[in-house]
This record gives structure tokens, C-alpha cells and sequence, in this order.
């Protein structure tokens, strides 16, 4: 006999897991959460959270903390390219160039328009223990860090693990229905032979997390990331720094700075040697500073070949591993643990069929494969950029620095050679301005119902972002008032419950929602939008458009309505009220639910 079964068991607290665990926890899952480390992550690897990830932490009620920790957006609006911080040779401290970046600055409309969340950056070793802390007090009993996945094994109804507390050495065995593996690629998907395709490390990166007042010298109170390319030869040209709070723009303390040595260099990473190190490469000798870690890493642009065996997901770096260019890998994480939980929670409380299951890896793994795509392709256009300012591979250093020299001249071939640097530069924004890869994502098969309707065109930037109510395709956000100004995402609750938009005209779909919701033992709320005009009293859920952004984008004449999963996601629309629209909405959320063998007389 087991000494635990529960019904899902996560390996793994990084953010991935932890996450998952309180999503799990909200949708009333019992779970166990089991951790090789002692304590959440001291290093800070990740850093952005983008506005999909946020608007998940805003349904889950972990938002408004991140942001009272995390940058505002005005001190992340904007990257640097210069030579060097500081110094006072001819090449240093010179402003290559500035890009908006993130939703702030020229940017800031879109961003705010699209979204109730703005992005953020909060490092992943204060958003862990976040994350840590919010999963203990949900599930107080069942977060265990400081214990080893030892073995599993599957058969057709669950897995059975061998768990060791690593301190005491005390083993014991859990039952599952289903396991999530959030465990990084350490060992469950090797042990499932899951193969990952792609590309491996090709080149080292140093990491290293100091301390140090850097006000006088960082090119301004707005800027969160600044990426340098050297003038004075050496194993290391081109590097970059990223501000990491506490307090941010001017006020930082905390920064990762980051670094590709030579493929022949062999570099000191001893702290004294790094200390040199940050100094030789800031250009400030006398630089008082603390180095709290150095760490090293080969990017890797790889995925699973698949996301589920038997009753195992694999999720996170499990599934899929990127370089941090655009910031999607830990977002993407985070993006799976959401999909997955309510599907789980789902078929567990009997209102779902296990082949609801399936659509995880349908809808997840192509998102993968597109965002570990567009990391390598971001990651590698700074070489792009590079060559925009005449700086190319293996060039002579007396060349690279008569080019930059020519760069700055006051002369026609100086303002042709800036005109070009400045529009090379700009395609750069696949990275930092990459809003649609961020938010636009959609599932063009799944738990959904496809309408037959050609999906909007995508900007081939990653920019420009074009909402809809397709199904697959995330709810578009739009104000709606009553009582109080709400996003249409707050009221898609963290409790897996569905919603179904439909205009005020709309009233047989209240009636139909009822039964239809009854027969399948969901949860499904119906909200009548109306156009504009005082919000009246037909109803507790009423809502009015504050400025026409849901007719706008809703898709959907008079009498139709949306239905929105509860990972606010659209499952399907119909275009009009009918006479049939009570068989419809049957009829699609039993394909949703995939209990496609249940049969409906109707009212």
C-alpha cells in the first residue's frame, strides 16, 4: 500500500511548479508538491513576466504583490546599446542606440489597450519564493522542498513514486492519478524517453548577480536592460546588464550581468577574478561591489517530442528549454501550468472526460515550438545588429573601432552609417517589442470548437497585436462598468468556471446556460454587455462597454454570444440567437469537455 494518494503529484518548485500548484490549489485539487532543493531559487535567472503571465498571477490573486515589488513601467520602458558604461577613452559611454521596449514609451498604447496587466520585471529569486509562499498557505501540508523523486512508475491508472526526505532520509511511496513534471529536464522525461529536438548549447553564458551603486553611470532612470559591445578587444565583446531591484531606475542596487567568453578563452570564474572581471568590463576600477553568485549556462532552443505519456505531462523546462532572448521561457512555464490545471481539475471532479486531457499537448506543444523558434531567432539577431554598425565576426579590432569611430562622424557617409544602424537596430524589436508573441498566441485545435473562420493576419514582427474572439484565440480584453470598472478577464474566475458573453438583447441565453450547464455539472455564468448608455437593473451580471472595444472585437451580431474557458481562452461563439442555441451551446461544451457521448432532448 501506498503511504500517500493523492490525485496529481508535481515534481518540481521552480516557477513552473509552483505555479501550477497554486492554480491546482484554486481549482480545489488535491496535490502534493515534491522539490530536490531546500529552498526556493537564489538565483535570478528569469526576470520578465510579460502581460498573458501577469493577467494568469491577476486571476489568481498574486498580481497586485508582483507589482508592488516589480519595475514599473516607467523604469523599464526602454533598452541601451553603448560602448562601455563608463570610462573616458574615445569609444566609451557612447549611446549606440535606444529601442521603447516592454509596453512603456512609444509603445505604451497597444500594451495598455490589449491588456488590464501591464508586464513587469521581478526576478526569479524573489518571484519563487513568492510563489512559494502563496502554494504553502493554499495547500499547507502539501509543498514539500527538501525531497527527491527517487523512481516512478506508470501503469493505466496513475503512477506510483518513491519520494526521499533529504534530510532525514525517510522514504516513502505516493500514489497518483496523474503527475506534472515541472522538474527542468532533470530526469522524468529522460526516464520516459522523450526525446527534445532542436538545437543544443552552442556557446557559453556567465551569469553574475552583484551589488553595486551604479546611479551615476547607468544611462537612465528608464532604462532596465543595457546591452554593451567593446572596444578594446579580449576574450569578451559583447555582454549585457539587467537591473534587478529592489528599488529600480536610479535606485537599483541588484544586476545580472551576463557574458559569452571566446570559445578558446578560459576565464577565472573564482569570485576575486569576477570581481576584475565586472570592473575591467564596467570600466570602473575603483567599483565597490558584492557578488552574491556567478553561474554558467549553453542556451538551447529544444523541445519535447511530446508533452504526455500515459498519465505524465511534462511542463516548463520539462517541455521545452529556450535562450532568455524575448523572455518567454519561464512565462511559457507558467502558460503551461494554467492550461493544464483546469483540465486536470476538470476530468478529476467527473465534469470532463480524460480525453480532455489530450488537448493539453495539442494546444501547448505548437505554442513551444513557436516561442523556442522565435527565442533562437531573437537571440541571433543581435549579431543583425551588430553588423548595422559595421561590427562583424573574427573583424580586426583596429577596423571595429574605425567603424564606430565613422559611426559618430559629422559627416554624410557618418549620417548614412547611423540612418542605417538606426533602421537594422529597429528589427530588434522581435525581442523587445514582441507584443503579439507575447499575448497573440492561439490553439487552432483542442478543447475548442472551431467556427471556420480564417484567423486574423499576425504582424511577421511579433508586434502588432489584432484581438478576437476566434475560438482558441485568448478573450480579448475590453472595460466593462456596473458597479465598478472590470476587465472581461476578471470575470473568468480562478475556480474553473466558464463564461458566456452575449449582448443585452440576449436574454433566451441565460435560460439555455442554466439547463445546459445543470446537465454538465459546470460552473457557467452568463454576462449581457451592453453597447453604452447607464447600466440598468435587468440583471446582477449586466455590464456596459465603456468604449466599444467588445463590439468592436467581439465578432458576433445581435443575439450571439462567446464562451470563454476558465483559462480565458475562447472555447466557442455563435454568431446569432436561435432557435436551436440551446442544442448548440449542448452540443459544443460536450466537444469541450470531450463527452461527446452523452445525448441531449432539450428542454
Amino acid at each position: 500500500m501506498p503511504d500517500h494518494e493523492i490525485p496529481v503529484l508535481v515534481v518540481g518548485g521552480g516557477g513552473c511548479g509552483l505555479s501550477t500548484s497554486i492554480f491546482l490549489s484554486d481549482l480545489g485539487v488535491e496535490h502534493l508538491l515534491v522539490e530536490r532543493r531546500e529552498s526556493p531559487s537564489a538565483l535570478p535567472r528569469a526576470h520578465y513576466l510579460n502581460q498573458r503571465t501577469m493577467e494568469i498571477f491577476r486571476q489568481h490573486g498574486l498580481a497586485a504583490e508582483i507589482y508592488r515589488g516589480g519595475a514599473p513601467l516607467e523604469n523599464m520602458s526602454e533598452v541601451v546599446w553603448r560602448t562601455s558604461l563608463a570610462g573616458d577613452g574615445e569609444l566609451d559611454a557612447l549611446d549606440l542606440h535606444r529601442m521603447d521596449a516592454f509596453g512603456g514609451g512609444s509603445t505604451a498604447g497597444p500594451y495598455l489597450a490589449d491588456s488590464p496587466c501591464p508586464s513587469t520585471n521581478f526576478p526569479q529569486h524573489r518571484l519563487e519564493p513568492l510563489l512559494h509562499r502563496h502554494a504553502v498557505d493554499r495547500a499547507p501540508e502539501s509543498v514539500l522542498f527538501g525531497h527527491v523523486l527517487e523512481e516512478f512508475t506508470s501503469d493505466d491508472s496513475g503512477v506510483t513514486a518513491v519520494v526521499t526526505e533529504t534530510s532525514t532520509g525517510h522514504r516513502f511511496t505516493v500514489r497518483a492519478r496523474y503527475l506534472v513534471a515541472a522538474d527542468g529536464g532533470r530526469a522524468i522525461g529522460d526516464e520516459l524517453g522523450v526525446e527534445m529536438t532542436g538545437e543544443g548549447g552552442a556557446l557559453d553564458v556567465v551569469s553574475v548577480h552583484f551589488n553595486a551603486d551604479l546611479a551615476e553611470w547607468w544611462p537612465g532612470d528608464s532604462v532596465l536592460m543595457t546591452n554593451f559591445v567593446g572596444m578594446d578587444g579580449g576574450p569578451i565583446s559583447r555582454y549585457g546588464m539587467v537591473a534587478l531591484g529592489p528599488e529600480w531606475g536610479l535606485k537599483c542596487r541588484e544586476w545580472a550581468l551576463h557574458f559569452h567568453p571566446a570559445p578558446d578563452s578560459e576565464l577565472d570564474l573564482g569570485e576575486e577574478a569576477m570581481l576584475d572581471r565586472i570592473r575591467q568590463l564596467l570600466k570602473l576600477p575603483e567599483l565597490d561591489l558584492e557578488i552574491h553568485r556567478v553561474s554558467d549556462y549553453r542556451p538551447e532552443g529544444v523541445v519535447a517530442s511530446t508533452f504526455r505519456v500515459g498519465d505524465v505531462f511534462l511542463a516548463g523546462d520539462a517541455a521545452h528549454r529556450q535562450p532568455p532572448a524575448t523572455g518567454l521561457g519561464l512565462n511559457s512555464a507558467i502558460q503551461d501550468g494554467h492550461n493544464l490545471a483546469w483540465k486536470l481539475g476538470a476530468v478529476l471532479d467527473g465534469t470532463a472526460a480524460p480525453r480532455l486531457l489530450d488537448t493539453y499537448e495539442a494546444e501547448r506543444l505548437p505554442v513551444a515550438r513557436r516561442n523556442v523558434s522565435w527565442a533562437m531567432y531573437a537571440f541571433r539577431n543581435h549579431a543583425v545588429a551588430h553588423a548595422g554598425l559595421g561590427l562583424l565576426p573574427g573583424q580586426p579590432l583596429a577596423s571595429a573601432r574605425a567603424n564606430i569611430r565613422a559611426l559618430f562622424s559629422d559627416t554624410p557617409m557618418g549620417r548614412t552609417r547611423r540612418a542605417r544602424a538606426e533602421e537594422v537596430f529597429a528589427t530588434q524589436r522581435v525581442e523587445y517589442q514582441a507584443h503579439d508573441i507575447e499575448i497573440g498566441f492561439a490553439y487552432e485545435e483542442g478543447a475548442l470548437v472551431p467556427d471556420g473562420t480564417p484567423p486574423p493576419e499576425r504582424d511577421p514582427m511579433g508586434c502588432g497585436h489584432r484581438p478576437t474572439t476566434r475560438p482558441g484565440h485568448r478573450l480579448p480584453h475590453a472595460r466593462l462598468v456596473r458597479e465598478e470598472d472590470v476587465s472581461t478577464h476578471d470575470l473568468v474566475g480562478a475556480g474553473g468556471g466558464f463564461v458566456l458573453f452575449t449582448d443585452e438583447q440576449s436574454g433566451s441565453w441565460t435560460a439555455t446556460a442554466e439547463r445546459v450547464a445543470e446537465y454538465y455539472g459546470v460552473s457557467l455564468t452568463v454576462v449581457p454587455i451592453a453597447e453604452h448608455g447607464p447600466v440598468g437593473e435587468e440583471g446582477p451580471t449586466r455590464r456596459t462597454d465603456v468604449d466599444g472595444t467588445w463590439r468592436e472585437t467581439a465578432g458576433v451580431g445581435a443575439g450571439g454570444a462567446v464562451l470563454v474557458r476558465p483559462d480565458n481562452h475562447v472555447a466557442w461563439r455563435s454568431t446569432e440567437d436561435g432557435s436551436d442555441s440551446e442544442a448548440r451551446l449542448h452540443e459544443a461544451l460536450g466537444l469541450i469537455l470531450g463527452r461527446t457521448d452523452t445525448s441531449w432532448t432539450g428542454s
